[in-house]
């Protein structure tokens, strides 16, 4: 991070750099990395004093920990995360089976596989049952992305043994393959390109759209995590629309883009479809647990919004970059009141 700030050409003079860092640092009385870590230091931000500190993030979050204890496990076990959501007729995705190590289970039985053989036969089973081409598989309680895969039903016979054996030695769900909207598989078509809405619950247990960013990927790659490359671009909370600016981290480059590098997409001339029903299902999820915040990770198919997973331990301060400062909003300043 540091060698990318050095090398950073569009920073601010040196003088104004000090001044700010200093600045936050006596206010904030903790070394201000976000000042690095958020590019503020570039030339075209002038608002420095609007976006969180590290210890304001780690507050908030903790506060919010504290009102669901023990609702951890139900967000972050996805098996139990699902099970909610489709007995309270929320749409997501559907989870075929689930492994814990070499115990497979599958409509209510469990299969005890111990050689690849064995692993090929379920698969065919599966494929031939459900009648599918694709599962997409990730970690019961994995994060940023990783160790997530596709297994097709014309290659699965090619896994690799090393793949095989990360799933005989984790628990992983194996899900149905997701069909994105038209209008979003434009941008980017490899990836299922996904929207994070950060929803905020006041104390009369109203849940309203903190903040709102689409993560797209990059072409030929299957996932859209920014933590791997994706590109992060802002939407207008109340109509969805995507704005005219994309991201990317800065351990990816800290790159601006205003149109898909692979695709050509003018961000800005982007529509995120069917977003009432976006903001109406988060919503409803959100009622159905104890937390005041909750990053919602959510994709749009042709049939309307699904949820495919909720986050307690989100990255609030991603939403505030891309807000260009939370502490701008009305509805965040109503959020520090209740913290207080």
């Amino acid at each position: 991070m540091l060698l990318f700030f050095l090398r950073d050409k569009n920073k601010k003079n040196w003088l104004q750099i000090i001044k700010e860092f200093t600045t936050l640092g006596i206010s904030g009385k903790e070394l201000p990395l976000h000042y690095i870590s958020h590019l503020l230091y570039r030339k075209n931000v002038t608002n420095y004093n609007d976006y969180l500190s590290l210890k304001e993030n780690h507050r908030l979050l903790q506060w919010s920990y504290s009102h669901a204890i023990e609702e951890i496990e139900l967000i972050e076990n996805k098996l139990l995360f699902e099970d909610i959501l489709v007995k309270n007729n929320i749409p997501t995705p559907r989870i075929f089976f689930h492994n814990s190590k070499n115990r497979f289970t599958y409509k209510g039985d469990v299969f005890e596989i111990e050689t690849k053989s064995d692993f090929f036969a379920f698969l065919e089973k599966v494929f031939s049952e459900e009648k599918i081409e694709r599962i997409f598989c990730k970690p019961i309680d994995g994060i940023r992305g990783e160790n997530i895969f596709v297994i097709d039903k014309n290659s699965y016979r090619k896994i690799a043994d090393n793949l095989i054996g990360l799933l005989f030695s984790n628990a992983f769900i194996y899900q149905e393959l997701i069909q994105q909207h038209e209008d979003l598989g434009r941008i980017n078509q490899s990836s299922v390109n996904t929207l994070r809405i950060v929803t905020y619950k006041n104390k009369k247990n109203e849940s309203e759209v903190l903040s709102g960013f689409i993560r797209v990927g990059r072409k030929g790659a299957i996932i859209d995590n920014a933590h791997i490359g994706g590109i992060v671009v802002a939407l207008h909370k109340k109509t969805g629309r995507m704005s005219a600016e994309g991201i990317q981290l800065i351990d990816n480059g800290g790159g601006v883009f205003y149109k898909h590098p692979d695709t050509g997409i003018i961000f800005e001339n982007v529509q995120i479809p069917r977003y009432n029903e976006v903001k109406k299902i988060v919503a409803q999820a959100a009622s159905l647990f104890k937390f005041p915040l909750l990053g919602w990770d959510v994709a749009i198919t042709p049939n309307g919004p699904v949820i495919i997973e909720a986050n307690h331990d989100f990255h609030l301060l991603l939403s505030d970059r891309m807000e260009k400062g939370l502490k701008r909003s009305p509805l965040f300043k109503k959020l520090l009141e209740q913290v207080r």
